[in-house]
């Protein structure tokens, strides 16, 4: 199984997009990536929508390549209806899609799942919900989660998680669950038991106003759970890379990862490079070089409607 993370926030965007490759199917997982409209009170800096146009160029290459495109929820770092991803790489494409209907906030339900529905309409060979189903591909088998809240605020809406089992080994992507706050996080976890697991960690930049403490704590606990219960290697990135304190924030999930011989790193660092964090450098990145972005059109458009 080859595993490329291809867009996360170590990587310089806020994404989760993720190209599988195994001995009889291509996956692409989560095609999109986003910037945050302010930062610190800051617009993006030129930097970030290079790397962020960048990054769309990898996305859409390895997006042609796939057979199966997954779509996890209707947040903008997760799916796109065409405002910077083509939105032909959904052509004769297998898709599963979280259910745009059930389980799912107003804001994805009346506007983002209707409007990504539309934008691809006629264009994949197939589209299904994925909740809680289970495909078998030759010795490929991918399996759904049902819908799980994204975090501790079901007000932001759920996601559907998915493992790919090729025989040799299982990599889970969890979508957000903001590190697990939840023990119902954990059941799918606990069901299909990741050698890979790809999660996204605590909203930690968020404490104290969209994250409380007592679910920060319950976050790393999980997590902590996750290693012990055998992850050989957990790519913990996105939400938790906006947070430039992340490895203190991960202090002790790296601790008992080294207790039980299992790696804990970012998408960057499984990709054997130094992590490249824009957004939670954005103070920094002004200093060095006053030059907010010259925003395109079609990012534009993303940005007014709210990254997340």
């Amino acid at each position: 199984m080859e595993i490329k993370p291809l867009a996360f926030e170590s990587l310089g965007v806020r994404s989760q997009a993720t190209f599988i490759e195994t001995k009889d199917v291509r996956i692409l997982v989560d095609p999109a990536v986003s910037l945050a409209p302010r930062r610190y009170g800051l617009p993006p800096h030129q930097r970030e929508v290079d790397r962020l146009t960048e990054l769309a160029k990898v996305i859409t290459e390895k997006a042609r390549e796939a057979d199966i495109i997954i779509v996890t929820h209707y947040h903008y770092d997760h799916h796109d209806p065409g405002f910077i991803i083509p939105k032909d790489i959904y052509k004769n494409k297998k898709v599963f899609i979280k259910d745009p209907k059930e389980n799912i906030n107003m804001s994805q339900k009346r506007v983002r799942a209707p409007r990504f529905l539309n934008s691809i309409h006629g264009l994949p060979e197939s589209i299904e919900t994925a909740e809680g189903k289970e495909i078998q591909i030759g010795s490929t088998k991918i399996i759904f989660s049902q819908a799980v809240p994204h975090g501790a605020d079901e007000r932001l809406g759920y996601v559907v998680q998915v493992a790919i089992k090729d025989g040799d080994q299982t990599i889970l992507i969890t979508s957000d669950i903001e590190g697990a706050p939840k023990d119902q996080h954990l059941e799918f976890t606990l069901k299909v038991k990741p050698n890979v697991i790809i999660i996204d960690g605590p909203l930690s930049y968020l404490l104290g106003y969209a994250l409380k403490q007592e679910d920060l704590d319950n976050s790393i606990k999980n997590l902590e759970r996750v290693v012990k219960e055998g992850a050989e290697t957990m790519i913990v990135d996105h939400h938790v890379l906006r947070d430039l304190n992340y490895k203190t924030v991960l202090s002790n999930v790296y601790e008992i990862a080294r207790s039980v011989n299992a790696k804990v790193m970012t998408a960057a660092e499984f990709l054997n490079t130094e992590p490249l964090i824009l957004e939670a450098r954005r103070r920094e990145l002004f200093k060095e070089e006053n030059k907010p972005a010259r925003i395109p059109r079609n990012l534009a458009q993303l940005l007014t409607a709210g990254g997340q």
